[in-house]
């Protein structure tokens, strides 16, 4: 029964991810994905949330996860992206672009589920904050769209696409205990993230996921290797 709860969500995840790619090719415009999608990321978090509360946390579960992950975090994103690259694209073939995103989200994912989890930090980007990023970018309008041109969207499709396989270890948000020292980068994502949703809102969360990859590479090539 322990079971049940965390694949429950698990499901959850991947049904309303197919829900939202549905929605996608009945109305690429349809900016409800976006709340749809946050609920999937909510979603992800309760799976594992719970399966370490009920100490069930099982390879079926792992496998599970990554399938819904792959639908709800890799495609959906990748199939938003590429519509909207088809209306605003100069060249047509950088609408294609978005297939690095499943490629390499399923090279990462298959990575993750041979190797050990460690709380502390994610080997490579993490497949959903890759894909918030480009439904926030996508859906983002106001005073940073230079990140949306062609060109930009081009770098950053390929720059991201490359962390996801990467061995730089990212920051991850599981509490082991509440020590500020052992725990100062996740205290400062928090603190930096809550201010910048106060002060910009929502929409300007693929803002926050470039300075989680900022602390994150910094604190993986510079403070990790000189204060182990």
């Amino acid at each position: 029964m322990k079971f049940v709860i965390p694949n429950f969500f698990t499901l959850s995840n991947l049904i309303l991810g197919f829900i939202c790619i549905i929605n996608i090719f009945n109305n690429p415009a349809n900016s409800t994905v976006l709340y749809l999608f946050y609920i999937c990321l909510t979603l992800d978090f309760l799976d594992g949330f719970f399966a370490r509360k009920f100490d069930a946390v099982s390879e079926f579960g792992k496998q599970l996860d990554s399938f819904a992950d792959f639908v709800s975090f890799c495609i959906l994103p990748s199939i938003v992206l590429y519509f909207y690259l088809e209306n605003t694209a100069e060249n047509v073939m950088v609408k294609y672009l978005p297939v690095l995103i499943i490629i390499f989200s399923a090279l990462r994912l298959a990575k993750f589920n041979i190797t050990e989890n460690n709380n502390n930090y994610f080997n490579g980007f993490p497949t959903p904050a890759n894909g918030l990023f480009f439904m926030s970018l996508v859906n983002y309008q106001g005073t940073f769209n230079f990140f949306k041109d062609d060109l930009t969207i081009a770098i950053l499709v390929i720059l991201l696409s490359t962390l996801l396989v990467s061995k730089i270890k990212f920051i991850s948000l599981k509490f082991s205990g509440f020590n500020f020292k052992s725990n100062i980068e996740r205290y400062l994502l928090i603190v930096l993230s809550t201010l910048i949703l106060i002060m910009f809102g929502h929409s300007i969360i693929f803002i926050i996921i470039l300075l989680y990859i900022l602390l994150s590479v910094i604190k993986s090539i510079f403070f990790d290797q000189f204060f182990k």
